[in-house]
């Protein structure tokens, strides 16, 4: 533990994260039903905006965008943009708890584009862990038999993405700064959504579900925020397996409000990616 570490704080502050991402999560389950997505990410783009614009004024104002990387940037935005996208369709089409669960198995696609992409040695204990997660997704893409479907493609895509993602961030964070990535990516978003939303003539329709979308933007940059700061309370490889509680969350949402009762396969694969998960991350920690 680091001099000055809070525990407590920091998981009250991941915990609360994971219950926005999950409420988040079921609003945007709801309202894909009417909206198209394009509406969906540009509020969301837009809400998280809004405390990093608070955040870079606190930073060093604009002087902290300055980057000698503008293409990497590019293209991790493009990276993290396709993926929420994907994730987003996900949630729009199967269960939330599986496209949660999916959506977690990119520690393991972390681990197989490592290799080429940073040039880092993977144990083999670690290859195996990546198996067994392997089989944890195909529990959860086939839990009756009916083959992988539009919905569970996005979710393993977007793991994907996520995983790549990650990647590139590690490369950003050897010389630009957490707030300067995040400004980066979410007005990338948010401008190519807004594109996407004028070139398709998808307006917006002032209604109920503008104040769901609305809300799903708010949720997303608070959620942002308060897993940013869980970090500052204690250690990455503290706080990492924590993050899987989110699964218990999509679950219980997913159940309250859609009556999603999950099927024991897709239980197991969750169970299956969390330990694989867990195992990856802290044997990446502690190799760091």
């Amino acid at each position: 533990m680091r001099p000055g570490d809070r525990p407590l704080k920091a998981v009250a502050l991941l915990l609360g994260s994971l219950l926005l991402m999950a409420v988040m999560s079921a609003l945007v389950k709801l309202v894909s039903e009417r909206q198209p997505l394009s509406e969906i990410m540009l509020f969301r783009f837009a809400g998280s905006l809004l405390p990093l614009v608070w955040v870079l004024a606190r930073s060093g104002g604009v002087s902290a965008l300055r980057t000698g990387q503008p293409m990497q940037h590019l293209i991790r935005s493009i990276l993290g943009t396709a993926g929420i996208g994907l994730y987003f369709s996900a949630l729009a089409t199967i269960p939330i708890a599986d496209a949660t669960a999916l959506t977690y198995s990119a520690p393991m696609f972390l681990s197989l584009f490592a290799v080429p992409l940073l040039g880092e040695r993977v144990r083999m204990d670690t290859w195996l862990a990546v198996a067994v997660g392997f089989g944890g997704m195909l529990l959860i893409a086939s839990p009756r038999g009916h083959g992988i479907g539009v919905g569970t493609a996005a979710a393993i895509g977007s793991a994907v993405f996520g995983a790549l993602v990650s990647v590139w961030i590690r490369k950003l964070s050897a010389q630009d700064a957490p707030i300067t990535i995040a400004v980066f990516y979410n007005a990338f978003g948010f401008v190519v959504s807004l594109a996407w939303v004028v070139g398709a003539r998808e307006f917006p329709v002032f209604d109920a579900d503008i104040a769901i979308m609305a809300a799903v933007g708010v949720m997303a940059g608070a959620q942002q925020y308060l897993m940013t700061s869980s970090f500052r309370y204690a250690e990455a490889s503290f706080l990492a397996p924590l993050q899987y509680v989110l699964l218990v969350f999509a679950g219980i949402v997913g159940w309250v409000f859609w009556g999603e009762v999950p099927t024991p396969a897709a239980i197991a694969g969750a169970l299956i990616i969390t330990a694989s998960g867990v195992f990856i991350v802290r044997r990446g920690r502690r190799r760091a």
